[in-house]
């Protein structure tokens, strides 16, 4: 099992959108199942956006604060996800639906490390299952930038505009800050570039000095569909920002093995993933 980590800032809007292309992009080959959490301190849109509300009874993350406190969080949050399959097909791309209100964040502050120890208990005894977290443009910086210690990567998702790599950097310096603080591996955190803007994703990766985990098109049509709902038609799939995607999720879930298998092996004989590659890949671009 695999868990990754979206978060966004101001200016660069986009990690929901990603998030939520993840999901729909995912390989599930062998039976595998996929969770998107939307655990974005300011609130969920999915279920608002591109589920047009569509949504029967009361389910999302907002219940997981009083099952925490009763002691039964896990139990809770499997009765909370909404089945986002195609018709007719497994319940295998799963939506745990966002808070309603900003407001309820803040009850939320003791639960969000338990959450993220479930998510990464989760990922020794449920194998079949990968998790996508959601933080929106502020999760990564409050209280709920514990759930990315629970992460085998983090995707930072910035446009190649001025205002969102200026934006990022203070983000992505917190971002290591808070890992380092904690002991967890900083050099796990990586860019998906939406190419939108002056910018080339090389520029980003040396400016933020991060590797490059996955570019995206700006395809604003296809964006409308994720954010805002309505009939992406038959060839939905097939469009730009969905053919990438699919190969952002590819890449992403082959990284996060690999980075398994590596923090498993013995530190005398831990090899050199493909994320190493990548990074090093983006500082000889730099140059």
């Amino acid at each position: 099992m695999a868990v990754i980590a979206f978060c966004g800032a101001s200016g660069g809007p986009g990690a929901t959108t990603t998030a939520l292309a993840a999901l729909l992009t995912w390989p599930l080959a062998g039976g595998r199942r996929v969770v998107l959490a939307e655990c974005d301190p300011d609130g969920g849109s999915v279920a608002a956006g591109y589920l047009e509300s569509r949504v029967f009874g009361d389910r999302g993350l907002h219940h997981l604060q009083i099952a925490d406190r009763r002691g039964h969080l896990e139990e809770v949050f499997w009765q909370q996800l909404l089945n986002l399959s195609e018709p007719e097909t497994d319940a295998n791309r799963l939506l745990l639906p966002g808070l309603i209100s900003p407001a309820q964040a803040a009850g939320l502050h003791q639960t969000w490390p338990r959450l993220s120890q479930l998510f990464s208990d989760l990922e020794q005894r449920a194998s079949g299952y990968d998790i996508l977290v959601d933080l929106g443009r502020s999760g990564a910086a409050g209280a709920a930038s514990a759930l990315t210690r629970s992460a085998d990567l983090t995707a930072v998702v910035v446009r190649g505009t001025l205002r969102a790599a200026h934006a990022a950097k203070p983000r992505v310096e917190a971002l290591r800050a808070a890992l380092q603080m904690h002991g967890r591996d900083s050099s796990r955190i990586g860019l998906v570039v939406v190419g939108e803007g002056p910018f080339r994703p090389r520029d980003l990766a040396e400016e933020l000095q991060l590797p490059i985990f996955a570019e995206l098109p700006f395809d604003e049509k296809t964006a409308r569909v994720l954010t805002h709902g309505g009939d992406g038609g038959r060839s939905f799939g097939s469009t730009p920002l969905m053919r990438k995607a699919a190969e952002m999720s590819r890449t992403l879930q082959t990284l996060a093995v690999q980075e398994q298998l590596r923090l498993n092996a013995p530190a005398e004989h831990r090899p050199t993933t493909l994320l190493r590659r990548l990074k090093t890949g983006a500082s000889h671009d730099a140059r």
